[in-house]
Parts: C-alpha cells; sequence; structure tokens
C-alpha cells in the first residue's frame, strides 16, 4: 500500500531562514506541507523472501542429488536406459546424475537459469542500493538518487552497507551467474547402437553454490532491511529529494529556477536565460565516462580473445585447456569460469548507472508535459516505465548466458574455448556498448534544466512539492535593465505556460 508524510514547513523555514522570493503564490513560504510517497515496504520484503526460498530450494536439490546419485546410476544402468559410461566418467558417479538433453534444450535451460539468477539478484540488490542509499544520506553523502552500490559503502568496515557487505554482494553474484552456466554439462554417451548421444551431467555442487549466495544476499539484505530506517522505499528521485527536504537533510536555493546540474556548484544566483538543449549524463555524472569506457574495453578484449582462439583452432573446433572430470575438478573450474565472468558482472552492474541516471531525468522531465510528474510510484512501475532498465534487465541474462556458451566446462573433457561463441560474445557486448553510449550522450531537448536525479538540483528546481507537479513560467520579478526577471517552478494546479527564450529567470 501507498502511503504519504507530510509535515509543516515551520522548522524548516527556521531552520534555512528562506529569503522571501516573488510572491507567496510562487515561494516556499506558501506550502504547508512537504508529501512524499514512503513506498512499498512490503514490496521489498517480499523479493527477499523470494530470494530466500529459491536459494534454500537450490541447496535442497543439490543435497538431493548428492543422495541418489549412486542408486540412480545402478537404477537406470539395469533398465537399460543408460548408456555404458567411459572409464574418465566412473570414478565420478557418486555426486552426478546423467540425463538425456539436446544441446538446444540445455542451452534454453541455462538461458532461464541466466534469468532466474537476475531476478534473484535484482531483488536483493533492490534492497541493499535503497538502504544503502538511505545510510549515506544520514551521513550526508547522498548526491545522487542512483549510486554503484557496490563501490559507494557507508562509514564502517562491517555496517550493513559497508565495504565488507558490498563485497559479500559483488562475490555472490559472480558466484551465482557462474555456477548457472555449469548447472548443466554436456557430454556423449555411445548408445547400444554405437553413436554418440547428447547427454548432461548434473552435478550436486553448482545447485548448492548457486542457492548459497542466493540465501547469503537474502541474509544480507533482511540485515540491512531491519537495521537502517528507510524514509522511502520509492525509486523515484522526486520521493527521495522531498524526503531530504522533508527531513532538513537538503534544502531549497532560491534563484536557481534555470540552473541544471551541470551548474550545481555554481554559488552565483544571478539571472540567466533558458537553454533550449539540456546536458547529457555523460558530462553531468563524472562516473558515466569511466562506464562508457569500461563497456568498450570489455568489448575490445572479447574481441581480441575470440581472435586468438580462433587463430589457435584454425577457425574451427574449440581450444581446451587441460582435461577435468567433474566433479573433483568442478569446483575449481566454475572458480576460474566466475573469475573470467566477474568482470562482465562489474560492467553489467556499473551499467545501471546509466540506465538509472536516465530513468531518473525522464520522471523529472514529465513536470513539463500534460500527465506532470508524478513522484509516487511502485518500484516495479518505475522499473517497467524505463525502457533503458528493461534493455539492461534483458542484456544482463543474455550476456551471461553468451559467456556460458563461449566459455565452458565439458564433463570428462576440460575447460573450453569455443572462438565463434567468443566472437558472438563480444558483439553482444558491443551492442550493449553502443545502447550505454546512446543513452549516456543523448542531451534532453527542452527548456526544463536537467537534474538526473540530482537530490539538491531537484530540491532547487522543485518550489512547490506535490503528489503530481507541473514545472513551466510562473511569473514575473524584478527588472535588470530593460529585462525583466522571471521565475519558473513547480505547480500542483495544472500545466504551466513555457518559459520565455528571451527572458532571464532566477
Amino acid at each position: 500500500m501507498t502511503s504519504y508524510c507530510s509535515r509543516s514547513l515551520n522548522s524548516i523555514r527556521q531552520h534555512q531562514k528562506l529569503t522571501p522570493q516573488w510572491n507567496r503564490s510562487t515561494s516556499n513560504e506558501s506550502l504547508n506541507t512537504i508529501p512524499y510517497d514512503t513506498g512499498n515496504r512490503f514490496l521489498a520484503l517480499l523479493g527477499l523472501i523470494f530470494s530466500l526460498i529459491a536459494g534454500l530450494v537450490f541447496v535442497i536439490i543439490g543435497v538431493a542429488i548428492y543422495i541418489i546419485s549412486p542408486s540412480h546410476y545402478n537404477r537406470e544402468l539395469a533398465k537399460g536406459s543408460m548408456p555404458l559410461l567411459p572409464d574418465i566418467y566412473k570414478p565420478e558417479t557418486e555426486g552426478v546424475i546423467f540425463v538425456p538433453l539436446s544441446d538446444s534444450a540445455r542451452a534454453a535451460i541455462e538461458l532461464l537459469m541466466s534469468a532466474l539468477v537476475t531476478v534473484c539478484t535484482e531483488a536483493t540488490g533492490y534492497v541493499h542500493s535503497t538502504t544503502l542509499k538511505w545510510g549515506l544520506a544520514k551521513e550526508g553523502r547522498l548526491t545522487f538518487n542512483a549510486n554503484l552500490r557496490l563501490f559507494s559503502a557507508t562509514k564502517g568496515v562491517f555496517s550493513p552497507s559497508g565495504p565488507v557487505v558490498n563485497a559479500l554482494f559483488g562475490i555472490s553474484t559472480i558466484a551465482a551467474y557462474a555456477t548457472s552456466t555449469t548447472f548443466l554439462l554436456p557430454c556423449s554417451l555411445m548408445n547400444v547402437h554405437g553413436h554418440f548421444v547428447p547427454w548432461a551431467l548434473i552435478s550436486f555442487l553448482p545447485p548448492i553454490i548457486f542457492g548459497s549466495m542466493i540465501i547469503l544476499q537474502a541474509v544480507l539484505g533482511f540485515i540491512s532491511f531491519y537495521t537502517i530506517p528507510i524514509y522511502t522505499w520509492s525509486s523515484s528521485p522526486l520521493d527521495t529529494a522531498s524526503a531530504l527536504v522533508y527531513h532538513q537533510y537538503i534544502y531549497h536555493r532560491p534563484k536557481r529556477c534555470m540552473r541544471s546540474v551541470s551548474k550545481t556548484n555554481d554559488s552565483r544566483t544571478d539571472p540567466i536565460h533558458p537553454s533550449p538543449r539540456q546536458p547529457s549524463s555523460l558530462s553531468s555524472h563524472k562516473s558515466v565516462a569511466l562506464v562508457v569506457s569500461l563497456v568498450w574495453g570489455v568489448a575490445a578484449v572479447w574481441f581480441i580473445a575470440g581472435a586468438f582462439v580462433y587463430c589457435r583452432t584454425d577457425g574451427g573446433g574449440e581450444l581446451v585447456w587441460w582435461g577435468m572430470v567433474p566433479p573433483s575438478g568442478l569446483l575449481w573450474g566454475t572458480s576460474l569460469l566466475a573469475m573470467t565472468q566477474s568482470i562482465l558482472t562489474i560492467m553489467l552492474h556499473c551499467c545501471e548507472l546509466v540506465t538509472s541516471l536516465s530513468r531518473d531525468e525522464v520522471i523529472w522531465r514529465a513536470a513539463s508535459s500534460v500527465k506532470g510528474a508524478r513522484p509516487a510510484g511502485n518500484p516495479l512501475k518505475t522499473v517497467i516505465g524505463s525502457w533503458e532498465t528493461v534493455g539492461l534487465l534483458v542484456a544482463k541474462p543474455v550476456i551471461h548466458w553468451l559467456f556460458g556458451n563461449a566459455v565452458a566446462l565439458e564433463a570428462g573433457i576440460g575447460f573450453l574455448a569455443f572462438p565463434k561463441h567468443m566472437l558472438f560474445l563480444a558483439v553482444g557486448v558491443v551492442l550493449l556498448a553502443v545502447f550505454i553510449t546512446v543513452v549516456a550522450i543523448h542531451h534532453p531537448s527542452g527548456t526544463q534544466p536537467a537534474a538526473y536525479g540530482h537530490l539538491q538540483t531537484l530540491a532547487d528546481l522543485v518550489d512547490q512539492w506535490s503528489t503530481t507537479m507541473y514545472w513551466g513560467h510562473k511569473g514575473n520579478g524584478w527588472a535588470v535593465g530593460a529585462l525583466p526577471v522571471r521565475h519558473a517552478g513547480t505547480t500542483n494546479e495544472g500545466l504551466l505556460p513555457p518559459v520565455g527564450m528571451d527572458s532571464i529567470y532566477a
């Protein structure tokens, strides 16, 4: 259920000692309340519970495989439905089961597993990012609504949103994606007719590792959930900004109605002309350039690696780096996969910053539309309503699935690299890089100053908080020479007139 908080501005006015601006209809002085959506706390809790149950289920599956594996092999062998295993597999029948499975079916299941990892890690990550956000706010270090949660930490090494917890979240996410590609190890067995047929080896280790990592994230999420006070679970930057104003972490600074996020550190308050084109997120957030460079760098690395393997194999087959018989070597092999895959996991995590900044800007810029900007919003609706966020959510399991096809473990053979699939992965990362670059360099059109979820900028631009806000021209003030100084701001009374391009605003 959505709920709202509001409180009298008397204490805020006493603390801030605002200078009266324009007239009572356009200033903060005219406000009686500051509403903000407290968000759906139950939805966050539901995500943690789902992840915890999913983790427990996979741990149980792993234990069950270990228990039934010897009898399963002997029973299927006696029935004649199980091909006779080669000698390389016979020492390893304990802890594994064999199932007939085509390559296409195995690939489809691996894609579904990657999607499940994304769902679970997004659910726990939502709690982690929200609790981190308010932990940073209480320390006075929250600048943007969106943050790189694995690289931003509150003070205290072992705090619920501190460096240790962030490291555990990162390691568990990498391990979960790595094990999702080793649930079904391909193997070829000879049937009674002497033909090799595709089977899959299922070890008890991947489900147990995967389940344990998801359980770890859920437990860390529960600890943060119940130990860090959260003012709003909404992911909207408008709810975050209004909550911060409500609790006096930030304040409205007058005469800055035309200063975008790129001018937030400019202390001048002199009137300025509106700009018909706003800055991009690339020029508004110092980390965006690093993210864009990282994605293009990863794409280049996979193109080089794919070309190297392609040359080593003369354009066909696969490169075998060593022999290994699961499950004795599966833990070691999965660890190597995780180390190789970690750069992809970190890259995709960093991409969240770019899409989140764009999403936050879209939410704010709706104030110039007929519908207006609505601070209140269900987190799921906020995500689904952003094509950038949806695009990245789709890209995450697909990129990890492409990696599982490019670099894999095969039962009885070892650690394999497939050159064509490595190039497919490189192409996938290039497409992601193009997508992220386009989002990062996009310049929003219109005179409404860009904020990209920068909280102090939003507090400066909004002079009337409401559940539905409209931004535009609000009135005239004094004159500077022959030009009248005008004011732009927000209201809840419907769409405002557009600002004048030939006018100056403060």
